[in-house]
């Protein structure tokens, strides 16, 4: 009975150590896997001379240092061939490991390699089964991208937190990342919109992305300046906050709006309603004038309506005269008049300009927060 109880424990023993052995040589094989891999943090696609080249960049060292929790040097290794992907095969054959897409969070798309087009730049990455689908693309405006890093690495900037740092902007003002590989991929199903990618400009020791760039049939036309940008958001609706400076010394914060768009087909002619209703908040008084009484909160919401008015309207106006749908109303028209859509497709292009538009908004804004005490605060509370 002894000897029975015996081989019992021994086996049960050994049933609950072996886990713990297979793990820990999992990490090793793991361990040892990371190590042997240079993982790309950003790639830079370029088109020169008929040639492609795609910048890599790695941490020199494979990573941060544990102890000192500071980011290690970044390097840049490129390679070249006649289309991104056999640069691509260049550039593994180069790197001193293996290198691997599965941790790029970031792709830089080079001014001329942009406008010869964006889809033989995302082709072979939608191949990719490693590349992951929220990785975010922005253009170099008027630069290559591999020019673009390394002058910022020559300025002592760390690209890949510089980048991270823009998605955290982009993330605390839109509601959403439209510049992602999954969401790109899908709007290059639609040729009869634009596509738009924010752009990229250096700014001392920091990125800016102070608006898209405009492709028409997958090559880069045009740039499109803040305000504009910020009208084709708030068509899109994806404002999550959006600073107002009005001209009487106050600022406001618009911290939630609500766009929807209605299409109809008269005839030829299509006409389209665009409905903002949004709400904002009071950042900054420098006046002595009280800002809170009744006549003086009506003029400030009409000045409010007004400005957001004139972002969507230099989009719209944009939209008209160069006859692109950097709206990308294509999609919507379509599902609001689905029968009617099928006639009209083939020459959508040529009714862009033609479009009709109304306007109308609907807002309000909200209580100020302060610290201490203000009495025309405490008014506007009372009078809300």
């Amino acid at each position: 009975m002894r000897r029975i109880m015996k081989r019992i424990v021994f086996f049960i023993g050994n049933f609950l150590i072996l886990p713990f052995l297979l793990s820990g040589c999992v990490r090793d094989m793991n361990r040892r896997e990371i190590d042997e891999i240079n993982l790309i943090r950003v790639l830079g696609i370029d088109f020169k001379q008929n040639e492609y080249t795609l910048s890599a960049l790695f941490n020199a060292t494979g990573g941060t240092d544990p102890e000192s929790g500071s980011a290690m040097e970044e390097e840049i290794t490129t390679g070249i061939g006649k289309t991104p992907y056999e640069a691509y095969e260049d550039l593994k054959r180069k790197a001193t490991k293996s290198i691997s897409l599965g941790h790029t969070g970031y792709f830089l798309i080079g001014d001329a390699a942009a406008k010869n087009g964006i889809d033989i730049c995302l082709d072979f990455l939608s191949r990719d089964e490693t590349v992951k689908m929220d990785a975010l693309f922005y253009i170099t405006k008027d630069s290559m991208a591999s020019d673009f890093m390394r002058k910022g690495i020559e300025n002592e900037q760390k690209i890949h937190e510089d980048l991270e740092a823009i998605r955290q902007k982009q993330e605390e003002m839109l509601t959403r990342n439209d510049n992602t590989l999954v969401n790109l991929l899908n709007e290059m199903k639609q040729t009869n919109s634009s596509i738009l990618v924010p752009f990229l400009i250096p700014e001392a020791a920091s990125f800016l992305t102070p608006g898209y760039a405009v492709f028409d049939k997958y090559k880069l036309k045009d740039y499109l300046d803040e305000e504009t940008s910020a009208g084709v958001n708030f068509v899109k609706d994806i404002v999550r906050n959006y600073p107002i400076y009005l001209e009487n010394q106050v600022g406001l914060m618009v911290s939630d709006s609500d766009t929807k768009l209605d299409s109809r087909l008269e005839g030829k002619q299509i006409k389209i309603t665009i409905k903002v209703d949004f709400e904002s908040m009071i950042r900054e008084v420098n006046t002595s004038d009280d800002i809170f009484t009744a006549d003086r909160m009506n003029e400030l919401t009409k000045a409010q309506n007004k400005y957001l008015y004139d972002r969507i309207n230099l989009a719209v106006n944009y939209s008209k005269a160069t006859g692109l749908d950097i709206l990308q109303l294509a999609r919507m028209v379509e599902k609001q008049n689905m029968r009617e859509w099928k006639k009209i497709e083939s020459d959508w292009a040529q009714r862009i300009s033609d479009i009709e538009y109304e306007y109308r908004f609907n807002s309000k804004i909200s209580k100020s927060f302060l610290l201490g005490w203000n009495s025309r605060i405490d008014l506007y509370e009372m009078r809300g």
